[in-house]
């Protein structure tokens, strides 16, 4: 590309962009057309004046007017080859841009989703284990109640205040008044044993039933909730993915039919790019999403297996005393209950879900050395660095800020980014646009027109290709100041009324 054409990279979206550079361009050209042209005339009229050709001289003579036309053909058909190939190395300039930049943004968003993954499953791991727990503990119950239901029709049959009947089988106390006395003494505890026997299969019957059988399903319920969402989050960026697939094949294809084929672009390319590009950026920021998901279901899965244990720490304490109350006081009561009460329910579960516990070693190295971030930030602060961000973009002309009239009845006016392509569309967007902007409208210049409705105000009536015919629309826009106005009426009158533009 020559000098001047390498004076064409302007700003890019999200920096200022250099001034008159394109019409500085297009001056150029004009001025040096009209050099060309002159001295072409020049030399004609010089070639008039020296003809002395033989009358049988077999020669075509070509009028002075002819000379000037075929001439000035030439020299259009070098401004436009010329003009082409500019409009082409900036198109394969933007075109590797946008290609390392989806290789860098597949690969960052492989890594981050990967290690999503991992985190839940071992999350889910160690809640499978949890459930087991509970499902063991709960077994135990089961087979205690039937213990000491046993024990319970065992102690309603044993009687020792029949020891002694006469032969008529009345019982004899009066035989032995003491020895009857202690064992009716001795049937009196194990009454009162066969009703404490009663209450402990009642309290170990609703323990079972009414917390450590609710707690699991009430456990498992909100789990399932997660698990969907979990599901949910995948479904949706297999669909985001698709897209991203989609516009970037048709933006690749685009490019090898301009550059292989040779054809005509019928769209514009930046558009193009940038309907990959939005798509590219729902995959990053719901990428970012779902790390924040992971985050969030992290701590709620601690707070459940939290509640866990804590039940789990107290029921085994009442079950302590409970067979206590039955069957007396063991020596080692006070030891295990002492045990149970020193558990540190937190602190046991926060070192079971510890990033150290749950992420492996080269994870956590990744996060912090090659990512240089914490593992916080990094699941939800998610993103992908557009090492280009700071550059120029290769196929923008010029950019302006004004207002566009999107009211029906009157004027409703909204901030409004202006963009001129380098395949010669009118691109305007809500807002200031970025490179992860769309487009909220795409004009062509060809056939445009404009007229000035004040200092401020510009209405441009642009021609809409169709397949049977043309429609046309109208756009109003406004500017802080006058000299905006003029300065874009001047570009679009250079550039809109160029035949060579930059396709």
């Amino acid at each position: 590309m020559s000098d001047q054409f390498d004076q064409l990279q302007e700003g890019i979206i999200q920096n200022d962009v250099p001034e008159n550079k394109d019409q500085e361009l297009f001056d150029q050209m004009a001025s040096r057309e009209y050099n060309d042209k002159k001295h072409n005339f020049q030399v004609e009229e010089d070639d008039g004046e020296t003809q002395d050709q033989p009358v049988s001289a077999i020669q075509e003579v070509v009028k002075p007017e002819e000379k000037q036309k075929n001439s000035f053909s030439i020299k259009k058909a070098e401004t436009k080859r010329i003009v082409h190939q500019a409009a082409l190395e900036r198109k394969t300039e933007a075109f590797e841009q946008t290609k390392s930049f989806e290789l860098h943004r597949s690969i960052q968003i492989l890594s981050h989703r990967q290690l999503v993954d991992s985190v839940w499953a071992r999350l889910q791991k160690v809640v499978g284990s949890s459930d087991e727990t509970m499902k063991f503990l709960v077994s135990f119950m089961r087979q205690r109640i039937e213990q000491e239901e046993l024990q319970l029709k065992y102690s309603q049959t044993a009687s020792l205040n029949k020891l002694f009947k006469d032969f008529d089988g009345r019982i004899m106390q009066c035989n032995y008044p003491e020895f009857s006395k202690a064992v009716r003494t001795m049937d009196s505890a194990m009454e009162r044993q066969t009703d404490q026997i009663k209450i402990f299969i009642t309290w170990m019957q609703n323990q079972t039933r009414e917390r450590l059988e609710q707690e699991m399903n009430n456990f498992t319920s909100q789990n399932r909730e997660l698990v969907n969402s979990y599901n949910r989050y995948k479904k949706t960026l297999m669909d985001l993915d698709k897209d991203v697939v989609k516009y970037y094949s048709k933006y690749d294809k685009m490019y090898q039919n301009i550059t292989i084929k040779g054809k005509k672009p019928q769209k514009d390319f930046l558009r193009a790019e940038l309907k990959y590009k939005q798509a590219a950026s729902k995959v990053i920021v719901f990428q970012r999403e779902f790390g924040t998901w992971l985050l969030n279901s992290w701590n709620e899965i601690k707070q459940l297996e939290t509640q866990r244990l804590d039940l789990v720490t107290h029921t085994l304490i009442e079950f302590q005393n409970q067979v206590m109350n039955v069957y007396g006081k063991i020596p080692q009561h006070d030891s295990i209950i002492g045990a149970l009460n020193a558990v540190k329910i937190q602190q046991e579960v926060q070192n079971l879900y510890s990033y150290d516990f749950v992420l492996t070693k080269q994870e956590l190295e990744f996060i912090s050395t090659e990512q240089q971030q914490e593992l916080i930030k990094y699941f939800q602060n998610f993103q992908v660095i557009d090492k280009y961000a700071d550059q120029s973009h290769p196929l923008i002309l010029k950019q302006f800020s004004a207002q566009r009239d999107v009211g029906t009845i009157g004027k409703t006016w909204i901030d409004t980014g202006i963009i001129i392509t380098v395949d010669h569309y009118f691109l305007t967007f809500d807002g200031k646009p970025t490179r992860f902007s769309k487009p909220e409208n795409k004009y062509p210049l060809d056939g445009m027109k404009m007229t000035t409705r004040n200092a401020l105000e510009l209405e441009i009536q642009f021609v809409i290709p169709g397949l049977v015919m043309d429609s046309k629309k109208k756009l109003l826009i406004q500017f802080k100041t006058s000299d905006e106005l003029e300065e874009i009426m001047y570009f679009l009158e250079t550039v809109g009324q160029n035949k060579f533009a930059l396709n």
